[in-house]
């Protein structure tokens, strides 16, 4: 593997890395908005609620993602 596609792949793990944490501190931030009394409708809770377990499942895709891909840099190493 060139040293070209070695370094696209550190900063693909690297940007993996960064989008699950996003995802995972908007999902924090919105759970903690379900929690709060009165802030949100009632109606909107089962919304919320889907929109934090989508962003649970995209940070955990994401983090697999990152490790795979590292794995694979490791083994052409």
């Amino acid at each position: 593997m060139s040293d070209k596609q070695m370094k696209e792949l550190q900063n693909k793990v690297i940007d993996l890395k960064r989008f699950a944490f996003i995802l995972l501190a908007l999902s924090g931030f919105l759970s903690i908005g379900l929690v709060i009394p009165g802030a949100i409708i009632v109606e909107q809770q089962g919304m919320m609620i889907g929109l934090l377990v989508t962003l649970l499942l995209s940070a955990f895709y994401c983090h697999r993602s990152a490790m795979a891909t590292r794995q694979k840099l490791y083994e052409e190493e």
